[in-house]
């Protein structure tokens, strides 16, 4: 298939724009149809053509753990539910403009796997709270 490209890392960047690190997510997005169905639809499910409901985006990924400051600052987010303004941004796709999604988000799920002798990473979810500014990868 034309035009396919290798997996990058995602880089998090947060609202000071400072990166918070970068790794391999992934991206679920989630919404629920709204169903609109009734008596005249013979009792058929119906939806209402281009709604969703309960609408969230959820980045889930691994670090690399270190001590930087804006890592160690998500690190204790995840523990009470902090929220943050995050942009989450696909590099490396060719395009002049990158895939990117920006909005609040929390970071949860926090999970260290800390090998002996290797290194350390960190997983975690990003997950969106509110409407999400989305930008498509662009060559122009």
């Amino acid at each position: 298939m034309a035009g396919e490209i290798n997996g990058t890392a995602i880089v998090v960047n947060n609202t000071s724009g400072a990166i918070v690190g970068q790794g391999d997510f992934t991206h679920t997005f989630g919404g629920t149809p709204i169903e609109i169905g009734n008596k005249s639809n013979g009792d058929n499910v119906t939806y209402l053509d281009g709604e969703l409901a309960t609408k969230q985006h959820i980045f889930a990924g691994d670090f690399t753990y270190n001590n930087d400051t804006e890592f160690r600052k998500i690190r204790a987010d995840s523990l009470i539910g902090t929220q943050d303004t995050y942009t989450l941004t696909f590099t490396g796709s060719g395009a002049v403009t990158d895939e990117s999604f920006t909005g609040l988000f929390v970071p949860t799920g926090l999970s260290d796997t800390i090998p002996h002798g290797a290194k350390v990473s960190t997983a975690m979810s990003f997950n969106s709270s509110g409407v999400i500014t989305y930008v498509p990868a662009a060559d122009v």
